[in-house]
């Protein structure tokens, strides 16, 4: 085999109750990452589509980086020539950096004989976001690849925790086009929290992760709320409270911050209950100048990285 095609999705990370710890797969949308031995040992990307302004340096690439990283590991230094058309704007706050670093992991991985597990994989896929964002976050990373729901109460392989998904739930994104960075949402948030808060807050997550294993609908949307987070982050997107009340009015189970933003997302019951809440969020947007995209997703464990057949 000379020559793949990785595709992975893109993700919500935090998804309230887990900051840095916790992601979701989104499945239909996401990058792919083309990968073709050139005969040396370097890695080069030759192509971005719908990416501009994203680096196509190799050591400013995300993608380039993760497969120099994992090179690096074997000591094997078979160079690979890459094509990344993306499939999502970034900057969204839906893991754009995570979607490509992740692709190019698992991609990379099949094309030298699969000598990671994709567990093992989620480490090498954080250096792309060392390199996009400068932390090796892998909230995102690790949904992207494993699919599904996945909490990270560390950085090994044997940290990664697959949790069980509620069947026939449906995910609705909104983007407004504006600009959040990383770095300026993080700067925002308070370096130290109240213990109150704090005990509130483990105590949702808990009963989120019940809420999972008992197949517990209820619980689960009693327990998804950020209660660390979103009262600061919030301030940085237009309209957000009138975003959430919509989501609740229209029997949204939960609503929240996609990572740091500015994407919110709605979490609904039904295929239905998903249109209804894609509506009313786009109609609190439409007396505003911006653009906006907004999706429906229908969440599912088999979701993460994957070979394409081209």
């Amino acid at each position: 085999m000379n020559q793949i095609t990785a595709y992975a999705p893109a993700t919500l990370a935090n998804f309230n109750v887990g900051y840095d710890v916790l992601g979701l797969s989104l499945n239909d949308i996401g990058d792919e990452v083309e990968l073709r031995f050139n005969g040396t040992e370097e890695n080069n990307i030759i192509k971005m589509i719908n990416g501009d302004g994203l680096p196509v340096d190799r050591d400013k690439n995300c993608c380039s980086v993760v497969i120099r990283k994992m090179q690096e590991a074997q000591n094997k230094f078979t160079g690979v020539d890459i094509i990344i058309t993306k499939g999502f704007a970034a900057g969204s706050g839906l893991g754009s950096s995570s979607a490509s670093s992740a692709a190019a992991a698992y991609g990379y991985n099949k094309l030298i004989g699969n000598s990671y597990s994709n567990k093992e994989l989620v480490a090498f896929a954080a250096e792309g976001e060392r390199v996009a964002c400068g932390t090796a976050h892998i909230d995102n990373v690790a949904p992207s690849i494993l699919g599904g729901i996945v909490l990270s109460k560390g950085n090994k392989a044997s940290d990664l925790i697959e949790l069980p998904l509620l069947e026939n739930l449906y995910a609705v994104t909104l983007f407004p086009d504006i600009k959040v960075k990383t770095s300026d949402a993080r700067k925002i948030l308070n370096d130290t929290i109240d213990l109150k808060t704090l005990t509130q807050q483990v105590s949702l997550m808990g009963a989120f992760v019940a809420s999972l294993y008992e197949k517990d609908m209820e619980l689960f949307s009693e327990s998804l709320k950020d209660l660390v987070v979103e009262p600061m982050r919030s301030l940085l997107i237009p309209k957000f409270n009138e975003l959430k009340n919509a989501a609740h009015e229209n029997n949204a189970l939960a609503f929240g911050i996609s990572g740091s933003g500015p994407s919110v997302f709605a979490i609904a019951k039904n295929k239905e209950h998903a249109s209804n809440i894609q509506q009313a969020l786009e109609d609190v947007y439409k007396d505003l100048n911006i653009k906006i995209q907004t999706r429906k997703h229908l969440l599912c464990k088999q979701s993460g990285a994957r070979i394409l057949n081209k």
